[in-house]
């Protein structure tokens, strides 16, 4: 049982005691019988409290007025009526038990005061204010401890559920970055496969020493699959938080240019990015990745690979020429992972047709999030 659940057994154990007393002793005198009745019928709306507290407040108060202080009861009657405010104190509105209290107090002072001046008047009307003030005082007592507990427990619950949904958001974010990683890494590998083996299908017959190199070059490309995946796979196994040290950078692009020329892609490539900041030449790299990727699936033709640095950025372009029917500015995940990879370092991106031509042209701030790229950089 809680605190306060023990404060209101304690209200409700005093009330019965109190009313058994009464009884006692008017069937031991025999009488008077009004006193016992109210005395009763203040117990019974006092166990009430709890959906009526103002009518209990009321009824105790009005059975107080009718024995009068002269009764045996009366003492009786005014304890449950001041047990009936304090409970009114800790559920109800402040305007509610304000009125309550006052005219309480009231009922309680008005007869000494109409009885006339005499010996004690002063401190009996002293001691009913003080007899329903520090019923007040507990009821708000009471009633200020309840409502800190329920702010603590209700702050423990936001904290947890807060705590949930950060959860939840890491595992949506691990979901997406594991997305991206399987997506640029086997996504570029299984191109240059079927690019390969699209070859060695068409030169089988007519040319075996090529189908041959292209095979050889699906073997090479179906063993770095297996050993990202692998890389991957060893990364989610690990307790803790990990960070991708080997990640690929701009210092590998070549590796990626001349895969794609192997594949039986032209690609004409300027390269000339320096040092730049760790993040932003993995960002580059998955640019130049996907870019040539697609390259290699939908373009026709020469494809050009610009990667060049300025004072404040490092900017990546690849075109290549297109047919009508090819990938628009849509685009699919590969193009959507990318936009979430050059937006990571605060970048700009434009994907699109021009023209005849498909453009991926990205600025990566070499300060990211600080330096705003100017546009003539473009």
């Amino acid at each position: 049982m809680s605190r306060f659940g023990r404060v209101d057994a304690l209200v409700t154990v005093v009330a019965v005691l109190v009313t058994g007393l009464t009884l006692v002793r008017a069937v031991a005198s025999g009488g008077p019988w009004l006193s016992a009745a109210c005395t009763v019928a203040g117990c019974a709306a006092v166990l009430l409290r709890h959906r009526h507290p103002l009518a209990v407040v009321a009824v105790t108060t009005a059975g107080v007025l009718v024995v009068g202080q002269a009764d045996p009861s009366w003492v009786s009657l005014g304890a449950m009526s001041q047990l009936a405010l304090l409970h009114l104190v800790s559920t109800a509105r402040r305007r509610v038990w304000v009125v309550a209290a006052l005219a309480t107090a009231l009922a309680f002072c008005l007869p000494l005061v109409l009885r006339g001046p005499g010996s004690g008047v002063e401190a009996n009307v002293a001691a009913m204010i003080a007899w329903t003030t520090g019923a007040v005082a507990v009821g708000h007592a009471v009633r200020t401890r309840r409502d800190y507990v329920l702010a603590v427990q209700d702050r423990a619950r936001r904290a947890e559920q807060m705590r949930e949904a950060v959860a939840r958001r890491r595992v949506v974010e691990e979901r997406l970055r594991i997305a991206r990683e399987l997506h640029d890494v086997v996504g570029h590998h299984v191109a240059v496969i079927n690019v390969h083996a699209g070859l060695a299908r068409r030169t089988l017959r007519t040319d075996p020493d090529r189908s041959e190199h292209a095979l050889v070059e699906t073997e090479t490309a179906a063993r770095a699959v297996l050993r990202e995946m692998a890389g991957i796979l060893r990364v989610l196994r690990e307790d803790g938080d990990h960070t991708d040290t080997a990640a690929p950078g701009l210092d590998r692009v070549i590796d990626l240019v001349e895969a794609v020329r192997r594949g039986g892609v032209e690609v004409e490539a300027r390269l000339d990015h320096g040092d730049v900041p760790d993040l932003v030449s993995v960002t580059g790299y998955r640019v130049v990745q996907e870019a040539l990727t697609n390259a290699a699936r939908h373009g026709r033709g020469r494809a050009a690979l610009t990667v060049r640095r300025t004072p404040e950025a490092v900017v990546v372009e690849v075109v290549n020429p297109v047919a009508d029917a090819t990938t628009s500015e849509g685009g699919g995940y590969g193009l959507v992972g990318m936009r979430e990879r050059v937006a990571a370092v605060s970048g700009r991106l434009e994907v699109g047709r021009d023209g005849d031509v498909f453009r991926v042209r990205a600025a990566l701030p070499l300060e990211a999030a600080s330096v705003e790229v100017p546009c003539g950089d473009w």
